[in-house]
């Protein structure tokens, strides 16, 4: 009887279950597990007798499954929560194009992925509201994925530092001969279409190999008005990527004098142009963004190997990567941060023009205006008539190469070097503090857009004293108009502006020279120095020889930051030094490195036929501040009978910070409750960090009757001292809270920038100040669970597999801590959104279950999926009063595959059949990006044709 290992997984595939995933068969091709490392141990063994929970994940099992994106992948595994992978720009902070793991919702920088069981460097941004650097999956073309080896436990002992939550190790293949060739389309609606390209070929020479592949990627472009869910009326959600700094926007009149209460004027063209009034206009950013970016990619990898006849091996194998984002569509502007300088006097054209029509909107003596607004809005950026564009771009390259031998029967070597960088770059545009205050006032293009002062004197124009020659309007210089009369039609829909006066519209000219992309370039690199003795020694406790490993390893990481000079804060730190920008704060240029030394002893002890143990510690140093750490494991099996068998780990953990988090500054957009609009957080790095640690242990078991396998594994975590970023959310809600009380002396108050600094409230806030930093001790536990039940001779011979599989979080419990001197309340967040703190969403509990049947060369699964429903945490008047339960969500996937004559693979595939819109959340997009996906019915058609001796 022939059974495909992929039919012992559920659907979402390939679940983190039980070592049992290793016992089920695969493709003959990939039959090479018995006496490789698997991952979590360094000494030669096979998947099926270690004490590890290794779920191996081979190319078989991922053809069954459609051949899913590593995000999709990811995403629907019971074991990971909170994936950054697919998420929006509103949820990804600039992090478009590149994919992560997270196991255990413990954060992506705490899953170590290894290529060949060698690091890889981090990509360059970090996550913006976490500070969390982390490997880019997006780098290795899936045709070179022999193999996936996922072990869902704490590995330090062996790995080192960010082996806290597990370890995914991307084994590539090594068996190809010949050419083979393959594509794939996928599309949803709204969508005009998704295709991929691989490609490749090996070669088999007696004792020597050599396999190349390719793979080319595109992914359209989709608006996120082709989402009828994605765009909501306010009414429907507050807070559904609304902001209340508007264009058209209102003006506060300064000059009045006598007993007129101060007052808002807001400009009547709001809602002629999409605008919606409540009580001022309000501005939905969302109708000029992407739920999908325009990305390409490209890659290749290629490995050579040879045997040679003294019984020594050699490796080698490099890698090139390059994705790019070339128009990542965003706002046709953001908010000022900073209000006070927006003054617009009486005599602008447009504001003259909008007097003349509205007698009256103005009081007696009004002497100018405040504009409380952005530069562009519903009419979008001149010239364009849409978003602004920016783009986000990525090239990788790594080379890793190895040298193994034995001296003779009992001891083993191998000796390893590998070295991998990867250059980001992140180009977003913004308006100029000062230009923006100089074309209100009629100095617009003939000023320094930086400064606002006139080039020939380095004064202000319209600084009492003046003595130039620039005179308002005239000449050079152009006014910018920030009422509707200006805009023509909606940036949206196209609708002409019924109060649009020709001739007061802003020129492309004034738009450009306003604006200006923020530009960074950053570059990780890696390189990493490994040796390894490992063998068996002369002892037997009754079920074979002790296997033993020892080695040693030196890593170098390096961090380096190239800002632009209009970003780097050092060289322009603009009006208020937080940069020249109006939204986007600056950066500093940093070029840090920080090398770490370890040593590692690993021994595994066959007690008697029934009994594995693994014992391993390992001693690492980062020396400076992090200090050195010494992590012990331990991990046994024991099977008790044929049909049961039990194992467990216990195990310390460590991570030091990495080089973002200990210096420069960076900023996200994070939505700020009070301010009902987005605001900049600004995210410091701490160079007194603390290293983070964990204990954890897991113990499950594992029961195999026949065609009918499960487990169930129990998993803790107990964290100290996590490193993270402080939550803006908590630090806003105290100061406001300071305020409320009249303590306006308190330290919290010093995190935020206010509009008006002598008139500190919660709808003045600016800008926020936050810190990486240690924070509160973190507990959390669960159950993973996995069934599978194969039925042979059904049907006329043919083979039914059914199975279910899934993880329950029982808690994951937060403890208080403190923000200058307040304390932060902690508590439990599982079942939460949590978007009011540095988690992220946590649904109690994910499962999947599948039926699989295999029909001689046709294969037919159909996959449900199950996502629980969860709280939205916040206070009502943080969602807008709306989500307080997103709910829970059922999914169900169909699958076909062929393999047919001639070596070719055929598949189809429909994800999501019902077409299931995603559960509603009260979030810009209105749906959680981390937990769900949005994309609605996706159909999928691939091929793939070898051509050689398996063709």
């Amino acid at each position: 009887m022939k059974t495909f290992k992929g039919m012992l997984f559920c659907a979402s595939a390939i679940a983190l279950g039980g070592s049992f995933a290793a016992q089920a068969q695969e493709d003959e091709n990939e039959r090479k597990l018995a006496t490789v490392t698997v991952t979590g141990s360094a000494i030669a063994g096979s998947p099926e007798d270690a004490a590890l929970p290794v779920d191996v994940i081979t190319a078989q099992d991922l053809k069954l499954e459609g051949n899913p994106s590593l995000t999709e992948l990811i995403r629907n595994l019971g074991v990971s929560s909170g994936i950054d992978g697919e998420t929006n720009q509103f949820a990804s902070n600039g992090l478009e194009g590149t994919s992560n793991i997270n196991l255990r919702g413990l954060g992506p920088a705490r899953t170590l992925v290894l290529i060949n069981g060698r690091r890889q460097t981090y990509a360059p941004y970090a996550i913006g509201e976490q500070a969390q650097l982390f490997v880019d999956t997006n780098t290795l073309p899936s045709s070179a994925v022999g193999r996936i080896e996922v072990l869902k436990d704490g590995a330090a002992a062996i790995y080192g530092s960010d082996a806290i939550a597990g370890v995914v190790n991307f084994i590539t293949r090594t068996d190809l001969e010949g050419l083979e060739v393959g594509g794939s389309f996928s599309q949803f609606d709204g969508s005009d279409g998704d295709y991929g390209l691989t490609a490749s070929y090996g070669l088999q020479m007696g004792n020597a190999s050599w396999i190349t592949s390719v793979g080319y990627n595109f992914r359209s472009e989709v608006p996120l008005l082709e989402k009828d869910w994605a765009i909501l009326p306010r009414a429907e959600n507050p807070v559904g990527g609304f902001s209340g700094i508007s264009n058209p926007g209102r003006f506060v009149p300064l000059g009045i004098t006598g007993p007129i209460a101060p007052f808002n004027v807001n400009d009547n063209g709001c809602v002629a142009l999409g605008g919606t009034l409540a009580p001022t206009c309000n501005f939905q950013f969302t109708q000029y963004d992407n739920l999908v970016e325009e990305e390409t990619r490209y890659q290749i990898f290629s490995e050579y190997n040879r045997d040679f006849d003294n019984g020594m091996k050699f490796h080698i194998e490099g890698l090139y990567a390059n994705t790019d984002v070339p128009e990542w569509k965003t706002s046709p502007s953001y908010p000022p941060q900073v209000l006070t300088s927006q003054f617009v006097p009486t005599t602008n054209p447009g504001y003259a023009a909008y007097t003349a029509a509205n007698p009256g909107a103005f009081p007696a003596g009004t002497i100018g205006s405040l504009f409380i607004g952005r530069s562009f809005g519903w009419g979008g950026f001149p010239g364009t008539g849409g978003a602004q564009v920016g783009n986000r771009a990525y090239e990788s390259y790594r080379l890793a190469s190895d040298l193994t031998g034995d001296f003779g029967e009992s001891m083993n070597w191998d000796l390893g070097v590998s070295y991998s960088t990867t250059i980001g770059t992140r180009s977003t545009n913004d308006t100029y503090i000062s230009a923006f205050a100089a074309g209100l006032r009629g100095f617009g293009v003939c000023t320094d857009p930086i400064t606002g002062a006139d080039p020939a004197t380095g004064t202000v124009p319209w600084a009492p004293g003046y003595t130039g020659v620039l005179v308002a309007g005239a000449g050079a210089c152009q006014w910018f108009n920030p009422f509707s009369n200006g805009i023509a039609a909606s940036g949206v829909t196209g609708e002409a502006n019924p109060n649009f006066i020709p001739g007061l519209q802003n020129t492309v000219a004034i738009a450009e020279w306003m604006t200006d992309p923020s530009f960074t370039e950053v570059t990780t690199s890696l390189l990493v120095f490994d040796a390894v003795l490992s063998g068996q020694l002369g002892i037997d406790f009754g079920g074979g020889a002790v296997g033993w490993a020892a080695g040693a390893q030196v890593r170098t990481e390096t961090l380096k930051v190239e800002p632009s000079a209009l970003t780097d804060l050092a060289v322009t730190p603009g009006p208020g030094g937080t940069g020249p920008y109006a939204f986007l704060a600056g950066t500093n240029a940093s070029d840090n490195e920080q090398t770490i030394y370890a040593v590692f002893a690993e021994a595994q002890i066959p007690l008697g036929d029934t009994v594995d143990v693994q014992l391993a510690a390992r001693f690492e140093d980062y020396g400076g501040g992090a200090g050195s750490t010494f992590d012990p494991k331990v991990a046994a099996k024991w099977q008790i009978m044929d049909a049961f068998a039990m194992r467990g780990s216990a195990q310390t953990s460590f991570r030091g910070p990495t080089l973002n988090q200990i210096d420069g500054v960076g900023t996200s957009l994070q939505f700020v409750a009070p301010t009902s609009a987005f605001k900049a957080v600004d995210q410091f790095g701490n160079p007194n960090l603390q290293p983070e640690s964990a204990t954890s242990f897991n113990i499950g078991g594992l029961v195999d009757i026949g065609g009918f396998t499960a487990s169930v594994d129990y998993y803790n975590f107990d964290f100290s001292d996590p490193i993270i970023v402080e939550e803006q959310s908590s630090i806003v809600n105290a100061a406001i809270a300071a305020i409320n009380a009249g303590n306006l002396t308190s330290p919290i108050l010093s995190r935020i920038t206010f509009q008006n600094p002598l008139i500190p409230s919660g709808a003045g806030i600016a800008r926020i100040r936050t810190n990486v930093a240690n924070g509160p001790d973190i507990q959390t536990s669960g159950i993973d669970f996995r069934a599978n039940q194969v039925i042979d001779d059904v049907f006329n011979g043919q083979t039914l597999t059914l199975g279910v599989d899934g993880t329950y979080v029982i808690e994951y419990v937060v403890a208080d801590f403190e923000i200058e001197g307040v304390t932060i309340a902690g508590g439990d967040r599982v079942g939460q959104f949590n978007r009011s703190n540095f988690s992220r969403s946590l649904p109690q509990w994910k499962a999947n279950a599948f039926a699989n049947l295999e029909v001689g060369d046709h294969n037919f699964r159909v996959v449900a999926r199950h996502t629980t429903d969860y709280a939205d945490e916040r206070p009502a008047g943080q969602r807008g009063g709306v989500g307080e339960t997103i709910e829970a969500q059922t999914t169900f996937d169909l699958f076909y595959n062929w393999q047919a004559p001639y070596g070719i693979d055929f598949g189809l595939s429909v994800v999501n059949v019902t077409d299931e819109d995603p559960p509603f959340a009260a979030f810009d997009l209105n749906y959680d990006p981390y937990t769900h996906n949005p994309f609605g019915r996706t159909v999928k058609v691939s091929f793939k044709k070898r051509f050689g001796p398996e063709g």
